[in-house]
């Protein structure tokens, strides 16, 4: 047991105007990385201690995410990225033990289940994020907004 939580966040603060006139109650927002970050390390899974606070960064890159990371009784961390990027990390070094380039954007949570023993890991990848959608639908002429789902064995 690490008695620990594991946090994607980006470096950056979002600029952001609200307007009431719009749906969404918001108008122009950009992210503005925070002063003095290298712009190749913006993107960073963090490694919490809930004992102490202590907080350290095991991954960084230059592209953003959008998931949750999901944590193993086995130590790894599964994470992707909207570059399509679906990697798992060591949970105490960081470390990349795995990576695969999947369908689509990654901007979900990711679950782990078992049948028969076997344990698996599955993400919704795609623009749509959503598991109503079918992927190769004839109506859907750019399949790469579709949602995919993709599954992987331990």
């Amino acid at each position: 047991m690490k008695n620990a939580v594991y946090v994607p966040f980006q470096d950056q603060c979002l600029s952001m105007t609200a307007n009431m006139k719009t749906k969404a109650g918001w108008g122009p927002r950009a992210g503005v990385m925070r002063p003095g970050i290298d712009p190749d390390k913006f993107m960073n899974i963090a490694k919490i201690d809930i004992s102490t606070g202590e907080m350290k960064i095991l991954y960084s890159q230059p592209q953003a995410g959008q998931g949750s990371a999901l944590v193993t009784a086995g130590d790894l961390v599964f994470w992707g990225d909207m570059n399509r990027r679906f990697r798992a990390f060591d949970a105490d070094s960081g470390q990349v033990l795995w990576e695969s380039i999947v369908g689509g954007m990654v901007m979900n949570s990711t679950i782990s289940y078992a049948v028969n023993g076997k344990q698996y890991i599955a993400v919704l990848v795609g623009s749509r994020q959503s598991a109503n959608v079918i992927p190769f639908s004839p109506e859907l002429k750019n399949t790469s907004t579709a949602s995919m789902l993709f599954v992987f064995s331990l």
